[in-house]
């Protein structure tokens, strides 16, 4: 039994501060202010997140405020109602959450109130139902850190960042995925799950005044051969759209802040399979922590400037992208204004 158990060990030396005693590796000093974390969407994928914030809180590095989209926004509003319980509270949620209780019914019995149903496959109610277990906060005012949910504006295709009012219609907007949950009506309007406009919302942070930025994504998957049936294909070019997006807000947001992207485990399952939650967070927390305590040696006692920083193998397979890259060890720093090398 035990050969299938896997730990992370204890962490690297550089936050050892005599034996047996450690204290939080100190990295705050590093970024520009206000730090914004920025949490991208993923259903159960969400679940990356919970790791990485594991391997955050073993350093200084506390957020100013959080940004996030559907699963992503539910992680920040458990971290901004509760900055200190945040890590305990995600492991229960995490331990709990899967399929049945975001949607309540099987597969079979949604399929067949589809018919009976326009505009998606299940109801919203199960989902509000977890999200009011989980959040004691209504409104985003009862948050202690400040908060936004980004949601899609169904009507203008527009990325819409909610940061006031009632917080559980905002988020239920954030993870309205099109055609399995109903478009939220806010203020008059439908907004679904902000996957369709901006599933990392990195621009939309710096557009809210961030200093600087730490990105929390959520995996991905391996590419497998190129499909065949319907379903298949358009979960495809949906991949495609995201991962284009994603690079673009990247791009974008980089061009004025420094960017953290925090390194995730690449051999995900698919979006709505909550079975391998626990492996999925570990290994995250592993990559996390691993990349915070290399952190560094990029730029010793000084601020991050602007760029991107992170795993070269992280980067991914964007030629654009690839075109920004300066080879430093054991990261990238990318910079879409002026490419200034950043010495290890």
């Amino acid at each position: 039994m035990a050969d299938r158990i896997r730990v992370p060990g204890p962490g690297p030396g550089p936050g050892t501060d005599g034996i047996g005693i450690t204290k939080p590796l100190q990295l705050a000093h590093l970024l520009p202010k206000p730090v914004v974390f920025v949490m991208a969407g993923g259903g159960a994928h969400g679940c990356v997140q919970w790791g990485l914030l594991q391997a955050l809180y073993e350093t200084d590095i506390r957020p100013d405020a959080l940004i996030g989209t559907s699963a992503g926004a539910l992680t920040c509003a458990v971290v901004a109602e509760d900055p200190i319980s945040a890590i305990s509270r995600l492991t229960y949620v995490w331990s709990q959450l899967d399929l049945d209780v975001l949607v309540g019914d099987s597969w079979l019995a949604m399929i067949t109130a589809a018919t009976k149903r326009k505009d998606s496959i299940a109801d919203s109610a199960a989902e509000r139902d977890a999200i009011e277990a989980i959040l004691a906060a209504r409104d985003f005012s009862d948050l202690a850190l400040p908060m936004a949910a980004v949601a899609t504006d169904l009507a203008t295709g527009e990325a819409t960042a909610f940061d006031a009012g009632p917080l559980v219609p905002a988020l239920l907007a954030s993870s309205a995925i099109p055609g399995v949950l109903p478009p939220v009506t806010i203020d008059g309007r439908r907004y679904v799950d902000g996957l369709a406009s901006a599933n990392l919302p990195a621009k939309l942070a710096v557009d809210r005044g961030a200093g600087s930025i730490i990105v929390l994504g959520t995996g991905s998957r391996t590419r497998g051969p190129a499909a065949t049936s319907a379903p298949k294909v358009v979960a495809r070019v949906n991949a495609i759209l995201n991962a284009s997006q994603r690079q673009g807000q990247l791009i974008s947001a980089a061009g004025e802040v420094p960017v953290l992207l925090l390194p995730t485990p690449t051999n995900m399952g698919a979006a709505l399979d909550f079975r391998e939650t626990l492996s999925a967070a570990s290994a995250s927390y592993e990559l996390g922590r691993n990349f915070l305590f290399d952190l560094p040696q990029i730029a010793g006692k000084r601020k991050l400037t602007r760029g991107i920083y992170s795993r070269t193998e992280d980067i991914g397979g964007d030629v654009e992208l690839e075109k920004l890259a300066i080879d430093v060890p054991r990261f990238e720093a990318l910079d879409n204004r002026s490419t200034t090398e950043v010495r290890v």
